[in-house]
């Protein structure tokens, strides 16, 4: 079995698209900047979604950013996280998770006012101890009619910390 270090407090930092290193976080970036042709973003996230389904979190904006609903999570992700939230709203997790919602709402709010691409990455530290991923890397992208947002997508690829397949720790580059 692979033996990850793990940092004591969980870190993330935005990144620019050309340091994303999971192949497949930078194709569904570039299938969303190529349906988006001349229009702030895509009407639908259906086309991007479709090769990494089980890396996805699909999630509604309720109003004007109010809340968020999770309408989708991967399988990958629902692994990762060690639960399924689909069928949640953000609020909920807020209550139950403070630290970790506000940062999702802070992404979420990002994404959904500037009407822009975000890509991340980050170390899951024993702070997150419900974590099954030690690191990952995302791009949120937004999604909607004209210039509002009504859909973000999350695509993730996480290094999970029991992973014992040989090279585990390049599986960002799969």
């Amino acid at each position: 079995m692979a033996e990850f270090w793990i940092p004591d407090e969980s870190s993330g930092e935005i990144i620019a698209v050309p340091q994303l290193e999971a192949a497949a976080v930078r194709d569904a970036v570039a299938c969303w900047q190529r349906l988006k042709g001349t229009r702030p973003f895509p009407e639908a996230p259906d086309e991007v979604m479709a090769p990494v389904t089980a890396n996805i979190i699909l999630v509604k904006v309720l109003g004007d950013g109010e809340d968020y609903e999770y309408l989708r999570v991967g399988e990958a992700l629902v692994a990762g996280f060690g639960l399924d939230f689909s069928g949640q709203c953000l609020s909920e997790i807020e209550q139950t998770n403070p630290r970790f919602g506000i940062g999702l709402r802070m992404l979420y709010e990002m994404v959904r006012a500037s009407g822009e691409p975000l890509c991340y990455r980050g170390w899951a530290g024993q702070d997150m101890p419900g974590a099954k991923f030690v690191y990952y890397e995302s791009a949120v992208l937004p999604f909607g009619r004209d210039t509002r947002v009504d859909h973000i997508l999350v695509i993730s690829m996480l290094v999970l910390r029991s992973d014992s397949r040989p090279g585990a720790a390049d599986s960002l580059r799969m």
